[in-house]
């Protein structure tokens, strides 16, 4: 029977799958608390709370598999538990957590997940009694049912049928408890439709089974059922109770039932005497807090910010011209008081819609500690993480676009960058090492610094290995700066370490860092010191939506750079202009800047004025002067999706549409950088 429509059902799937993944969070960092505080009844409480309510929610939405592994682990975190099987706690959290990742990432894709078969071991060998012990089920029935199973219940309640909780208590002497568990099963399939039954029959062969539950949709009456279900030498007693509709809750939304899972397991703390915690479900907070909205419904409000925006600039201009034309015209003051309110209430609008777009960089620091742990157990290493500036908010979209990047850095920086716990010794340092993991706000950049106490990069062994690949030669190696030197790293197959792992040192990585980090406008600065660390700091926008740009004009079309990028503007006439290595340069005060044109992107006759306009701008590692031929000034751009043969250029990352509909290229300072002002480092004039 169906409860829900497909679209529904697919809404609450997705729904499953978010808290989903706060669950599996919560059990990485509960994993880690517990390695170091493993007699922390509160912490496996709180495991545990996560674990049931996992499980509910699974069964809930027919993931099966997971409900009984989830189930099977609920079992073992108690504290009875750790203390009878002597094993750590810890480790089968951290293993359910990656089990339970892969098997999510199975049913998200439709696909058969995996049959968790290690974690039911490991499962198994906590609960099993030491020999000369069995386990006994409690004779004391409790129908603890699955929310999956408590739906069906109430659902056949709500129409009228007749539902009873059956608990048989099994005769002490009964020898082959799976045979009589099944025996059991047919004699009720006679009697009604089974909802839920208690135990399974093959865990019977495991553990000793005194008692049967069942819940069972009755097409007979309760003296028909006692009578014809007693098997002799089998069912010592029998005992009958009606499901009451008030004891369930109706057929009703899904969500409810996924709510109720975490009352249920506060419930259940109090019911064993332990104290109650509040509820700390992502599902409870969400509906109390928040409102979950699709990522489309938001991207298409700020798309239609992004127009008004437009509208205004087209609004300002028609006002200028108006201005122009009718100077003394007493409306002038009040067009100009419109647009001025209009500009502020736009502008506060903006604001509102890219705050709902924006997420604070915990939910991205939070899966660190784990990543750090396993890298340093697997290397025999001792490494701690010191995470601040979690909420420094950033844009979700660039947020996403970031785990991979900084996950292969950090997992570098435990792997490469942290020293043998020998080479620390020798080099006076403390065993352990320490990564930091930091996010600050500089103007509308996020800046997020990685940084480690290692041992460095050593800049001869990068030119080494650049040479030996053909990245660069020997005479150019000579007239890199420190800065370029670094950069070098991200090139594709260069790795600079001795010992290639599991994990890293195939020199495979880097170059999807930087490449994924420019795609996003933005760029990398590396600072390293041989035997103290090494801080990779990544820069990149508050958002993809909109910029603050420089807007130029070059061979008759309209280019816009990021204002963030650009230092200062300058002219210079063309006799200051010079040629070094076939690269043109110039002077600016005590430094020699290269001189970028746009003419690859434009071919045109060298015509050029014989005064030039400079923008100056700072890439990161340089800085270079690009030549315009004239300024139009300052404007905040929506970035649109457009169809232009300049668009696919890699100095273009994006264009803009201004107020009189002329189309804006962006350009892409990183790939002017590399593809316009190649040359030696900028340097002082002797």
């Amino acid at each position: 029977m169906s409860f829900f429509s497909d679209e529904h059902a697919a809404e609450l799937r997705e729904l499953f799958f978010e808290s989903a993944e706060e669950i599996l969070q919560g059990m990485n960092e509960a994993g880690l608390a517990l390695e170091e505080r493993p007699d922390d009844t509160e912490e496996l409480r709180r495991v545990r709370r996560a674990v049931h309510t996992l499980k509910g929610d699974s069964a809930a939405c027919g993931f099966r598999e997971l409900s009984e592994l989830a189930h099977g682990l609920e079992e073992v975190l108690t504290p009875e538990v750790a203390r009878e099987s002597g094993a750590p706690t810890a480790e089968v959290v951290l293993m359910a957590a990656d089990t339970f990742h892969e098997m999510l990432a199975a049913y998200r894709n439709r696909l058969q997940p995996p049959s968790g078969k290690a974690l039911r071991e490991h499962i198994e060998r906590l609960i099993r009694k030491p020999e000369g012990q069995t386990a006994d089920s409690s004779s004391e029935a409790t129908f603890s049912w699955t929310e999956y199973e408590r739906l069906l219940i109430a659902d056949a309640v709500d129409r009228g049928e007749a539902v009873f909780h059956i608990a048989v208590h099994l005769d002490p002497q009964t020898v082959l408890a799976a045979a009589a568990i099944e025996l059991i099963r047919k004699a009720l399939s006679g009697a009604g439709k089974i909802l839920a039954f208690r135990p399974d029959p093959e865990a019977a062969t495991e553990v000793r089974v005194s008692l049967v539950e069942v819940a069972l949709e009755a097409a007979k009456t309760a003296e028909w059922i006692r009578e014809h279900c007693r098997v002799p030498s089998i069912v010592e007693s029998i005992d009958i109770y009606p499901a009451i509709t008030s004891e369930h809750v109706p057929a009703r939304d899904l969500l409810d039932i996924l709510l109720e899972s975490e009352a249920a397991a506060v419930a259940a703390e109090v019911t064993h005497g332990a104290k109650a915690q509040p509820a700390v479900s992502p599902l409870v907070r969400a509906s109390e807090n928040s409102l979950r909205v699709d990522a489309g419904r938001i991207d298409a409000v700020l798309n239609l910010v992004g127009e008004l925006i437009i509208g205004k600039s087209m609004l300002q201009r028609a006002i200028t011209e108006f201005n122009k034309a009718h100077a003394k015209d007493p409306l002038h003051t009040k067009f100009s008081d419109a647009l001025s309110f209009q500009s502020r209430v736009l502008g506060e609008l903006q604001k509102s819609v890219m705050k709902i777009r924006m997420v604070p960089v915990d939910q991205l620091f939070r899966r660190f500690p784990r990543v750090v742990r396993d890298v340093a157990r697997s290397r025999k290493k001792e490494i701690t993480l010191e995470i601040a500036g979690q909420n420094t908010d950033l844009d979700k979209s660039i947020l996403d676009a970031l785990a991979e990047p900084i996950s292969h850095l950090v997992r570098n920086a435990a792997d490469h960058g942290i020293e043998s716990l020998e080479e620390r010794h020798v080099a006076g340092k403390p065993p352990q090492g320490v990564i930091k993991l930091d996010a600050f706000h500089d103007g509308d950049q996020v800046v997020i610094e990685i940084s480690d106490d290692g041992r460095g990069l050593e800049r001869e062994k990068i030119i080494r290995r650049a040479i030996e690949r053909s990245l660069i030669t020997e005479s150019e190696s000579q007239r890199m700066n420190e800065a370029e030197i670094l950069q070098l790293i991200f090139a594709p197959g260069l790795s600079t370490a001795d010992e290639i792992t599991e994990i890293s040192g195939r020199g495979v990585g880097m170059d999807v860092v930087k490449s994924t980090i420019e795609s996003l406008k933005g760029s990398i600065q590396i600072r390293s010191t041989p035997g103290e660390g090494t801080t990779f700091r990544l820069l990149v926008p508050l958002t993809l939506a909109s910029i603050q740009a420089l807007l130029f004009r070059a061979h008759s079309r309209l280019y816009a750079v990021p204002l963030a990028s650009v230092l200062e503007i300058t002219r210079i006439n063309e006799d200051e202009v010079h040629r070094v290595d076939g690269h043109e340069v110039f002077r600016l005060r005590e430094q020699v800047l290269t001189l970028a044109r746009l003419d690859d992107l434009a071919p045109r006759a060298a015509d050029h004025s014989r005064r030039t306009f400079i923008v100056v701008i700072d890439a990161g590692t340089r800085r270079f002067g690009l030549a315009v031929d004239a300024l139009v000034g300052e404007e905040e751009l929506v970035i649109k999706a457009l169809e232009d043969e300049l668009l696919n250029s890699p100095l273009v990352s994006g264009a803009s549409i201004l107020g009189d509909g002329t189309v804006v290229l962006i350009l892409n300072v990183p790939a002017v950088v590399s593809r316009l002002a190649r040359i030696p480092a900028v340097g002082a004039i002797a």
